[in-house]
């Protein structure tokens, strides 16, 4: 893509025990009508360290990134114990997002036309 036509970001250092509810909810007020995409990434809390959680988010026009930027970066994220978390939103790196298709069964919905399955319905019957 044109480096001008860019419409993938990801949100980077949002806290481990965000869900994704929680961010939908923050993000959907102001920007429901701007993205297509959402996918989000929850963080993991261990002894060894935490893994922030990420979310990549596809707008459906540049200009919407740039607004979705300037209100989200540097957003202050608090967990349920007060740590503060603040967000870092940049383009995605990899621009493609995955398609939303499912290829078609060709036997699905033949059951009831199916000659050895209508006996076995009489059978049962009898």
């Amino acid at each position: 893509k044109d480096p001008a036509a860019r419409t993938k970001v990801v949100v980077r250092h949002l806290p481990p025990s965000l869900s994704e509810a929680t961010f939908l909810e923050q993000i959907h007020s102001r920007f429901a009508a701007m993205y297509e995409w959402v996918i989000f990434h929850p963080g993991k809390i261990s002894h060894k360290g935490h893994v922030y959680s990420r979310a990549y988010i596809d707008f459906k026009w540049p200009e919407d990134v740039m607004d979705f930027y300037e209100a989200f970066d540097g957003h202050v994220f608090l967990n349920e114990k007060g740590t503060q978390y603040r967000a870092s939103v940049e383009y995605a790196p990899y621009q493609r997002v995955p398609r939303l298709w499912r290829k078609k069964d060709m036997w699905e919905g033949t059951m009831l036309t199916d000659s050895e399955y209508l006996e076995f319905l009489e059978q049962l019957a009898k």
